[in-house]
């Protein structure tokens, strides 16, 4: 398959969810009272993180839940003294869920009110602000019922995967040109591995918006995974020129360069991924390794897989005792 009149018009968009979520009705088990659980869900850049936020009762029945504000906040109220557990789902998001255990004793007056943060952390398989399947948000008056679908399907992204792509398929069915919904559903599918059938979406989702950088990457990845080089290298090259400071999208744009016999570029956009890491990040020293090798540069590709045994953490023993002896190697070489 060729992909040789894939054109978009492009401009800088970030990374980040931009709408503001509205707040789910608790459930009507809460007891009418005055006793307040209230606080925040937010990243590590101090930001509102979109979340469903979840309290449970001392014998784990789940008795409110709501979704956070575009700020993170949230507030339940009505509940008599006892214990609960604050549980806070970032569905869509890079961050890890976490929950908390808090008390309600009412020992100094008839209302109580427990304050929690919840400041949440990345995933460590998304490194580098690696781009989510929820990210660009684009603005459209989109039929009642296509934004019900798309907000049970985003709901059920982790817990029940198909039950979410058939309800977004089924909110693009009755809005053909709803661009969340092409880009979450496409986004998902290749983060499951089926690029196949991801990459259409992600397509029809440019079409609409090409304001989407992390539509870019994810058809990056497919293009990638579907040994369409060419492709891949098109769409993660406008994703770096729209979100320049996302290390993992120059790591991408690395790799496909290297596949594609670009040593010079490919080591240029890895140098610029490791600059731009907030946090080490053993692939990129590990795709250096390579370039470096390919070029005869063997005591840089030694370093870098120096850099690679450092920092990786869940390397088998065999994979290390290998990599050492690939060092010895190169530096042998040298």
């Amino acid at each position: 398959m060729k992909y040789q009149n894939w054109i978009f018009a492009f401009f800088i968009a970030f990374l980040t969810i931009s709408s503001v979520p509205k707040i789910s009705a608790q459930t009507s088990s809460l007891q009418v009272g005055i006793n307040r659980i209230e606080g925040r869900v937010v990243g590590d850049a101090n930001s509102g993180v979109d979340a469903y936020v979840e309290l449970y009762d001392n014998y784990g029945t789940m008795i409110g839940r709501q979704r956070a504000t575009g700020s993170g906040r949230f507030n339940f109220r009505g509940m008599t003294a006892g214990r609960y557990v604050v549980a806070v789902k970032p569905y869509g998001t890079n961050f890890l869920e976490d929950s908390r255990e808090i008390e309600i004793n009412n020992q100094t007056g008839r209302s109580d009110t427990v304050i929690v943060e919840f400041r949440l952390r990345l995933d460590k398989r998304y490194r580098d602000n690696t781009p989510g399947i929820l990210g660009t948000i684009y603005a459209q008056e989109v039929p009642d019922g296509a934004k019900k679908l798309y907000d049970s399907g985003v709901e059920n992204l982790k817990a029940d995967p198909e039950k979410a792509k058939v309800e977004l398929e089924a909110a693009i069915k009755a809005f053909p040109q709803y661009f969340n919904a092409l880009s979450v559903l496409g986004k998902s599918l290749v983060a499951a591995g089926k690029y196949q059938d991801g990459y259409p979406y992600l397509l029809k989702a440019l079409d609409v918006n090409a304001k989407c950088s992390d539509c870019l990457y994810s058809l990056a990845i497919a293009f990638y995974k579907l040994d369409e080089l060419p492709a891949a290298n098109k769409a993660i090259s406008e994703a770096a020129k729209q979100t320049p400071q996302v290390s993992a999208i120059h790591l991408v744009q690395g790799i496909i360069l290297r596949l594609q016999k670009d040593l010079p570029g490919a080591e240029k956009a890895l140098l610029l991924a490791k600059s731009l890491a907030k946090t080490p990040n053993p692939e990129i020293h590990y795709q250096l390794s390579f370039v470096y090798n390919r070029q005869g540069r063997n005591t840089e590709a030694a370093d870098e897989l120096e850099a690679y045994l450092k920092y990786s953490e869940d390397l088998s023993k065999e994979e290390k005792e290998s990599t050492k002896k690939l060092i010895a190697k190169m530096r042998n070489k040298t």
